[in-house]
């Protein structure tokens, strides 16, 4: 199965190229500046030169370097086009994913960030790279955090008051930075915070963190309002509705509950959310179940 990425430049879109590579072998990767000057006759050429299977776009929900619907429809002609959002919950992503369906772009859109509501063919979660996860690390950080929190919103008031007051060890997500890097933190973790609103601030969805926590063997603290509940039982992971909240939870776990709720979200994502699983459903659906199964 030969897979082509169409992706905006940003390490997040790698991320998922690199989850299907960790479970299917190499793909083909062209990206394009979604900011800068449109180039889609050169992003059709490049399509019909890889002459692959299937094509997943990753775009931006503006910019003036998006593909026109017309160069969507040309990628449609080449192999089934894939489409996979991973702000789908948040309202401004909704218009762009509905008027892609209204021109046909794709063969399935996909929401990554398990967005119920999202105007979408089919919802599910982030597909790890599970090859950083295989390293040994001492987990010696009781309670952490690692990505980006910049601007003052929802997600750095909750990050930087754990910061100040609640224990939190957190790796701030800087330019170079690599995927590994961020894992290597993970690993050494054994409480994982996270925030799950969206870009806007406004929404919330399942952020790829929850599954990163899964894999990397930690108890996953979540913030109240996130559809988590519709995903995962109970019993696999904790709910917050504020710092002090979560401040305390980290604070009094104990040692069989840190073993039992790491275990229960481990299985849970071995079983319903490994990358081979997500994929494959993907490709079912738009290729049938014959030739979806790899």
């Amino acid at each position: 199965m030969k897979a082509l990425f169409l992706t905006t430049k940003t390490s997040d879109c790698i991320n998922h190229l690199r989850a299907w590579e960790s479970v299917f072998g190499p793909a083909v990767h062209v990206s394009f500046n979604h900011e800068g000057i449109r180039n889609d006759h050169l992003l059709i050429e490049a399509a019909r030169t890889a002459k692959p299977d299937v094509i997943f776009y990753i775009g931006a929900n503006k910019g003036s370097g998006n593909p026109r619907p017309e160069t969507h429809q040309e990628f449609r002609k080449i192999a089934p086009c894939i489409n996979l959002c991973s702000d789908a919950a948040d309202r401004p992503w909704h218009h762009v994913l509905e008027g892609y369906a209204r021109h046909r772009c794709f063969d399935l859109q996909v929401a990554i960030d398990g967005a119920a509501e999202a105007p979408v063919d089919f919802t599910t979660l982030t597909p790890v790279d599970l090859r950083p996860f295989q390293i040994g690390e001492k987990k010696d950080i009781r309670f952490g955090f690692s990505g980006s929190v910049g601007r003052w919103n929802g997600r750095s008031e909750i990050v930087k008051a754990l910061e100040w007051f609640g224990g939190l060890t957190v790796r701030h997500r800087e330019s170079g930075d690599t995927y590994p890097d961020h894992v290597r933190f993970l690993l050494r973790c054994r409480i994982l915070l996270n925030v799950s609103l969206t870009g806007s601030g406004q929404r919330h969805h399942i952020k790829g963190r929850v599954l990163e926590a899964a894999w990397a063997n930690c108890v996953l603290l979540e913030s109240e309002g996130s559809p988590i509940g519709n995903w995962f039982p109970s019993d696999c992971y904790l709910t917050y509705r504020n710092p002090k909240e979560a401040a305390a939870m980290a604070a009094d776990l104990d040692e069989a509950s840190i073993s039992n709720l790491s275990r229960r979200l481990r299985e849970e994502v071995e079983e319903r959310f490994h990358p081979k699983i997500i994929y494959t459903e993907m490709l079912k659906r738009v290729m049938g179940s014959e030739r979806g199964s790899i």
